[in-house]
């Protein structure tokens, strides 16, 4: 997975972990999820995957409508133990609408945990962030598209390299023999790209669709400008496997709150601190 990367790699605090992909393949089914008005967001969408059998999943919440709305953005870290950290929560005032953005649905201790990266549209104009999902209330009735996933989950875990709890793709009991898809998580300077299309090959995949988040140290684009900031959350928007290559069209967000959007040229998006991929077989 060779990056000629903007920035030089990331240096994070800990010992850096040999094993840079943890990949699990799964079984996927489609949900719909229906939330109504009133319904907390988080705890609305893992009741929802939970009662259809799944272990985890992979939400669309595209179309959400949330009031009160709440969210973080990257910032730089107040006491410097770690790269990055967050930024003040922003909560705009009245009812806040989701453009387009993905949501992990894991596990973490006794319950369920969510990791949510999208663009949203309130009062104080259009941006991209992280959501608070826990604080976040459903204002209109929606049906949600989802991915639910059997064999795996998205588990938060304490990671000795970045100071992080990150969601890291496991295994829930016996293993898929014929999954139909693979839920990966990535290490920081693993090309977002490259480490797809290893992990594709590792399962058998030549065609897929490609669905995530995470967190990029710049990024190089096919169709516009570059990222420089090495501080920053990315949201798939779009992302295809055809014979093998990966295609994945994103949008970022950067300490500076400018948004990158575009397609991005392999070996040039090397993660910072973290990445929940999911690849579905075509």
């Amino acid at each position: 997975m060779k990056t000629t990367a903007l920035n030089p790699p990331m240096v994070h605090p800990g010992p850096v972990n040999p094993k840079r992909i943890e990949a699990v393949g799964v079984q996927a089914y489609d949900l719909e999820i229906q939330l109504e008005a009133g319904q907390q967001v988080e705890a609305a969408i893992c009741s929802a995957v939970a009662a259809a059998g799944c272990d985890g999943a992979w939400v669309d919440v595209s179309g959400l409508f949330s009031d009160p709305y709440a969210f973080v953005m990257p910032d730089k870290s107040p006491d410097g133990t770690r790269v990055a950290w967050y930024s003040e929560t922003y909560e705009p005032k009245g009812e806040t609408r989701v453009d387009m953005g993905g949501m992990s649905v894991g596990h973490y201790g006794d319950g369920s945990f969510t990791h949510c990266h999208g663009v949203w549209t309130s009062v104080d104009g259009t941006t991209l962030g992280h959501m608070l999902a826990p604080i976040c209330t459903v204002s209109r009735p929606v049906t949600l598209k989802a991915i639910g996933f059997k064999g795996g989950r998205f588990e938060r875990l304490q990671d000795g390299e970045t100071c992080f709890e990150l969601f890291r793709a496991c295994a829930t009991g016996t293993s898929v023999q014929t999954p139909d898809a693979v839920i990966l998580t990535l290490r920081p300077n693993t090309d977002l790209c490259g480490a797809i299309e290893e992990t594709a090959r590792a399962f058998g995949i030549s065609d897929g669709e490609i669905m995530g988040l995470g967190s990029a140290n710049g990024a190089r684009f096919q169709d516009a400008p570059s990222m420089h900031s090495a501080i920053t959350e990315f949201i798939i928007s779009s992302g295809k496997l055809v014979n093998g290559k990966a295609s994945v069209n994103l949008s970022a967000v950067d300490i500076q709150k400018d948004i990158f959007s575009g397609t991005v040229k392999s070996g040039d998006a090397p993660i910072s601190i973290t990445a929940e991929i999911v690849l579905r077989r075509a």
